[in-house]
């Protein structure tokens, strides 16, 4: 059946990608398109609004001031262009342009480190009645429109950067592309194409009966030993990744495998991080199960995707390297809501609710701990508009919210490299949005969507 959790991809296409960049490249198609996708999803004024020439000066007001790490009063940020200039209005001169937002928090553009855009690509019209809407297509041009909803969707809650941890056919290295080149409107993107897996892995068109076959144009990624996945690295990065994603144990949702079973042999994960570390990229690890986790903690996974079950000792060891954990909270509560609304199997079922039960004895400890934590939510195994709830549902497990904040903001962005964002001082980005009130008080009032929403010095909402 079709499965709804989004880590294990399709297969990469080159000829799927092609299509879809010569789609995303026709710019009078696509700002129609970008135009439409708008009106539909985003709020009044949600095109983004250019602040006109580099030099123009605006000062943004508000009672408060988030600026990645600690809380500030009053809010004031005088910006140049696209990137922040100070914090004293005495800065701006006469001619400034300023936007007062009354009792809201100024803060950092937020960041989620795990979602995945594209819309799968299945092959009929009856699987794509299996999963959340508009979460799935039976083509190629389908899906990419598809997918620029879903980007833009969390552009509108707040997420000015996002990053892709399992691309489908392609689409979210054209998306990305296209929306760093200006040709359609969406947050910034980090991708990682497809997951690399093991034969048969999470990430393994495994999911299907056996008795079905699916034509493809290229196999997964998939590979066996420490060259095999070296190779499969360097295919990647030809593609122009980000970043590496491997899925070092089995899933909740796919099918035929056991969820917290390592998947990866530890020389395995060595290779992927050494060959990926040559060429300047990081790698994230989907991994549920103590033994899986610490498999890949010790092969130098950046960041543990999930991490349902972490154990003392592995947490430890994340400390002593650094390593991220990206916990994904609302994904697996998103499978358990009563009805079954997703329709999931049975099987499915009692996997969630046993992954539930050890994620939960697992964040407990983790928050204990003084491991680093990135904001990240595994959109797209529930609409992507639900992407701002796990901050209530981390606060519930003990995360403070100057914590979680710093998660979405300074923390995320250091897990991702990116060191233009992710903190609002001079000379970064001016990727900034406010919400009403104090989410350092009430975590939950992200939940709502922003009243002020800016990607480089544009104004996209508010």
């Amino acid at each position: 059946m079709f499965d709804p959790c989004r880590c294990p991809q399709e297969p990469y296409s080159a000829r799927l990608r092609a299509t879809a960049e010569i789609a995303f490249g026709r710019r009078a198609f696509i700002v129609g398109a970008a135009a439409s996708f708008a009106a539909l999803f985003l709020p009044r004024g949600a095109r983004a609004e250019s602040l006109a020439s580099s030099d123009k000066v605006t000062v943004l007001r508000a009672a408060r001031l988030f600026d990645g790490m600690t809380m500030r009063t009053p809010g004031v940020i005088v910006l140049r262009g696209e990137r922040i200039a100070s914090f004293l209005a005495g800065d701006a001169g006469a001619d400034a342009t300023t936007i007062d937002l009354g009792d809201a928090t100024l803060m950092p553009g937020l960041i989620d480190a795990h979602t995945h855009v594209a819309a799968n690509v299945v092959p009929s019209a009856y699987l794509t009645s299996l999963g959340p809407k508009n979460e799935a297509a039976t083509s190629i041009a389908e899906a990419a429109l598809l997918s620029v909803a879903n980007a833009q969707i969390m552009l509108a809650n707040g997420f000015t950067t996002i990053r892709d941890v399992g691309g489908g056919a392609g689409i979210d290295l054209a998306m990305r592309d296209a929306i760093a080149r200006g040709a359609i409107a969406g947050p910034r993107m980090l991708a990682s194409g497809s997951s690399l897996s093991i034969t048969g892995g999470h990430a393994d068109t495994n999911d299907y009966a056996p008795w079905v076959h699916v034509e493809t144009d290229e196999a997964p990624a998939t590979s066996y030993g420490p060259y095999g996945f070296r190779e499969q690295v360097r295919a990647h990065v030809k593609r122009h990744v980000d970043l590496i994603k491997i899925v070092a144990t089995g899933g909740v949702l796919s099918y035929g495998d056991t969820f917290d079973v390592p998947q990866f042999n530890l020389d395995e994960i060595q290779a992927v991080v050494d060959e990926a570390g040559k060429f300047g990229r990081k790698v994230s690890a989907h991994a549920h199960g103590d033994p899986g986790i610490a498999q890949a903690v010790r092969g130098g996974c950046h960041s543990i995707e999930h991490g349902s079950g972490v154990g003392a000792t592995t947490l430890h060891e994340m400390q002593q390297r650094g390593t991220y954990l990206v916990p994904t909270i609302w994904a697996l509560d998103s499978i358990l809501q009563p009805g079954n609304p997703n329709r999931i199997s049975s099987d499915g079922l009692e996997k969630a609710h046993y992954a539930a039960r050890v994620r939960d004895e697992g964040m407990k400890r983790a928050v204990a701990t003084s491991v680093k934590f990135a904001y990240g939510t595994d959109a797209g195994v529930f609409p992507h508009a639900q992407n701002n709830r796990d901050f209530a549902a981390l606060r519930t497990m003990g995360m403070t919210p100057l914590d979680l904040l710093r998660s979405a903001t300074s923390s995320a962005a250091d897990l991702l490299g990116t060191r233009d964002r992710g903190h609002l001082a001079p000379t970064m980005l001016a990727d900034i949005v406010a919400f009403a009130g104090d989410p350092s008080r009430d975590i939950a009032l992200l939940e709502r969507k922003p009243v002020f929403v800016m990607l480089g010095g544009k104004r996209i909402a508010g």
